[in-house]
């Protein structure tokens, strides 16, 4: 059987498509009658479920791990994503239920999902560290019929859905693209990680180290760190290496800290020609690009991972069949200080 497409619906309605897609999404500028004309036909033809207004057979569970530099610099960005999203399928009969954890250990992340498990949800969306019981809870729902979508940082080795983010080792080799030109063949590089344990975190080092070799840039001349994004941690990986290694000549940092690396550094960074790169575009990476702190910052469009990880799920819960693709990727922007300044 075809899928049914919005123009099918549109001319089985006879309706436009734009009309279509506005009651679909729950936009305004629809009359009543032909809002409800709209859906009953797209009922009639299996777009949407017959029933549809059953809440309670409609919960999309979305798990926020608890990490307080996410909460400081990317929770609002997020948050409106979701909230947005929450606008558009909750009138069609959906409730997107928010379960914030106190921290992003692997087992709060599991206690998160089973008690969502008990609302019998429709769907999930979620991130955490890939760790085996992380991903039996994954596999759990998806051998239930119920999709799991990740967003932000995948799990590979699980039955998940799809994933929707950064593609976080482009991401490292976009980062290792701003240092070749800096870089000699006796020059030191330190790459920062926070938490090896996150595929994502871990993809990033593997693409910015992949990235360096094809560039003739030795593995032996960059050193790896894992600083569990904490700011004292990392303040001392980079203080031990800049008083330890001479040769020292960029900084990546794939972690979220990056202000603990600019306040190790201090005005050596300056005097010593040290480039830093690192990931994601907040407050604090912008007032620090704008006062040369720091030379790249490689941004994620985070607004996207809150809302269409929400909006894909709705889409499979009413087709099962819906085709969609393992990542669906984000786009990767690099920022600099006059960007900023534009």
């Amino acid at each position: 059987m075809a899928r049914v497409t919005i123009n099918m619906i549109a001319e089985r309605a006879g309706v436009s498509r734009g009309t279509v897609d506005r009651v679909l999404h729950n936009r305004p500028e629809v009359a009543p009658e032909v809002r409800e004309h709209v859906l009953e036909v797209a009922k009639l033809m299996g777009y949407i479920t017959p029933n549809h207004g059953h809440k309670d057979s409609y919960v999309i569970g979305v798990v926020l791990p608890g990490n307080r530099w996410f909460d400081d610099n990317l929770k609002k960005e997020w948050m409106s994503g979701v909230q947005d999203a929450r606008e558009i399928v909750e009138p069609l009969g959906y409730r997107v239920e928010v379960v914030e954890c106190d921290t992003d250990i692997p087992g709060d992340i599991v206690e998160a999902l089973e008690n969502l498990r008990k609302q019998n949800p429709a769907g999930i969306a979620m991130t955490g560290m890939d760790t085996d019981n992380v991903r039996a809870c994954i596999d759990r729902f998806e051998e239930d019929g119920v999709p799991v979508i990740t967003y932000n940082s995948d799990l590979p080795g699980s039955k998940r859905t799809c994933f929707i983010g950064p593609d976080p080792y482009k991401s490292g080799r976009v980062a290792a693209n701003m240092m070749f030109r800096r870089i000699g063949k006796s020059d030191r590089i330190l790459a920062v990680a926070g938490n090896l344990d996150y595929s994502a975190h871990h993809a990033r080092i593997r693409g910015f180290i992949d990235a360096c070799k094809e560039a003739g840039i030795s593995e032996k001349q960059i050193i790896v760190r894992e600083s569990h994004n904490e700011y004292i941690l990392t303040y001392d990986i980079v203080s031990k290496a800049l008083s330890e290694i001479p040769e020292l000549k960029a900084v990546y940092m794939a972690n979220e800290n990056i202000a603990a690396c600019a306040d190790a550094l201090g005005d050596e960074r300056n005097s010593r020609e040290i480039m830093i790169v690192g990931n994601d575009l907040t407050l604090v990476t912008k007032k620090l690009l704008t006062e040369d702190k720091i030379d790249f910052i490689v941004e994620q469009n985070v607004y996207w991972q809150g809302y269409q990880p929400i909006i894909m799920l709705k889409k499979l819960i009413d087709m099962p069949n819906f085709p969609v693709s393992e990542m669906a990727f984000t786009n990767i922007g690099v920022v600099n200080a006059e960007s900023i300044r534009q």
